[in-house]
């Protein structure tokens, strides 16, 4: 059959960055053992209704995915332009819904014809098993059995073929962590990883393809402490990491251990899920770091020449002045090269927005806020303090980056002939 994935434009603007979505390019692979797959990315493609008509018709389509997007994922939610390319799409070939926001409500998605509602690659194959009598696709059965995603099925997209050298990889899915503003339990609620030698043969394709930047897609790669720096030291004792150069998210409990081999690898930036720098509203969170160890976690990073970035959170209902300069005064100690405020969103599929009071669900996410019951602070008056101090912050830090630069290089290959 010939199978069309859509990846809807995002319902605001939000740089593809690495670009594409690693759900959207899993199912595409798994189909692609039998069945000819098409995909349109419109978060890094111009939409044209009319010139997607004309290629379902010209190409013959017989079934669309679409994917249903949510807020914890590196892109953005989606689902406004979704309901439009399903309303479309139906009248020419069975649309069938699937995607994060799908498998959080567990609810069928608008008009489309079948909804996925679980996350799980074997609910894909059964869907499209009824439309083929004679070519059935097997289930995967362990993780480790699913294919290496196949990255070229992208290049007729001229984003990802003009940053050919930039890719994503996933080694694990899931986080046993308790955050409680995290969606992610309401999708994948156990932690699994592949083996080691899946990840390095994975790797290796990668590397034969030409790729130079892999950013690491897990929630947190260093959940399993033990398990990065094993594997960490099986790309280095591979020579795996030559010519490359890996990004990864991580909490903050590491070690100097962890972050040496870190810097030898050529993993060259780590975000850091910090949150808070307060233990009250860290335990509120259920954010499980020790904060007094932050500082020195981050600055022996800074100062072997890993490029590090903040990742923070301020509006928790026990928010104060105090507490958000402390917040503040943590982030500059910690000499962040890169750091992202955000205000406390309470969104759907987290404990936060299932613990809000009804009449606050009117939305799928809800802002902490004065207006809203949820903080003291007014909206525009925490998004002004953050601004500032943003502002601020990358002033005073401009010198030393330019010199950590100088000195390392910048942390990304910019094109294949550096």
């Amino acid at each position: 059959m010939n199978i069309l994935i859509v990846y809807p434009k995002p319902d605001k603007y939000k740089n593809p960055r690495f670009g594409f979505s690693y759900e959207m390019l899993t199912i595409a692979t798994v189909l692609s053992k039998h069945h000819r797959v098409h995909i349109k990315d419109f978060s890094c493609e111009s939409y044209d209704e009319d010139k997607l008509i004309e290629y379902v018709r010209r190409e013959n389509i017989d079934i669309s995915f679409i994917e249903c997007d949510s807020y914890a994922l590196k892109r953005s939610q989606n689902i406004i332009h979704a309901a439009r390319i399903i309303d479309v799409l139906n009248q020419y070939v069975p649309t069938i819904a699937y995607g994060i926001y799908c498998y959080i409500t567990k609810l069928n998605f608008s008009n489309a014809a079948y909804t996925i509602t679980e996350n799980d690659i074997n609910s894909v194959i059964d869907c499209i098993n009824q439309f083929e009598k004679n070519n059935y696709l097997a289930h995967v059965g362990a993780y480790d059995e699913l294919p290496y995603i196949n990255r070229d099925l992208l290049l007729s997209i001229p984003y990802y073929k003009d940053n050919a050298q930039n890719t994503l990889l996933q080694t694990s899915k899931g986080c046993e962590n308790t955050c409680i503003f995290c969606q992610r339990k309401s999708w994948q609620s156990c932690y699994i990883t592949h083996s080691d030698d899946y990840v390095l043969g994975e790797i290796k394709d990668i590397k034969s393809k030409g790729f130079r930047n892999v950013w690491i897609t897990d929630e947190n790669f260093t959940f399993n402490l033990l398990r990065a720096k094993r594997l960490v030291k099986k790309i280095i004792q591979a020579n795996l990491h030559e010519k490359l150069r890996f990004f990864i998210s991580s909490w903050a409990n590491v070690d100097e251990e962890f972050l040496t081999l870190a810097k030898e690898c050529n993993i060259r930036i780590i975000s850091f899920g910090i949150e808070s720098g307060n233990a009250e509203i860290l335990q509120f969170y259920r954010k499980n770091i020790n904060i007094d160890k932050v500082p020195h976690i981050i600055q022996y990073a800074n100062s072997i020449g890993i490029f590090t970035v903040g990742n923070f959170i301020i509006g928790a209902p026990m928010e104060t002045e105090e507490t958000i300069d402390k917040t503040f005064d943590l982030i500059r100690k910690c000499a962040f090269d890169q750091v992202n405020i955000k205000n406390l969103d309470y969104m759907l599929g987290s404990s936060l927005y299932d613990n809000l009071a009804d009449e606050l669900k009117t939305e799928d996410h809800v802002f902490a806020c004065f207006e809203n019951g949820l903080n003291a602070f007014k909206l525009k008056d925490i998004k002004l303090r953050k601004e500032t101090f943003l502002s601020e912050y990358y002033k005073s830090h401009r010198a030393i980056i330019e010199k950590k630069i100088s000195l390392y290089g910048t942390p990304f290959y910019v094109n294949n002939k550096n």
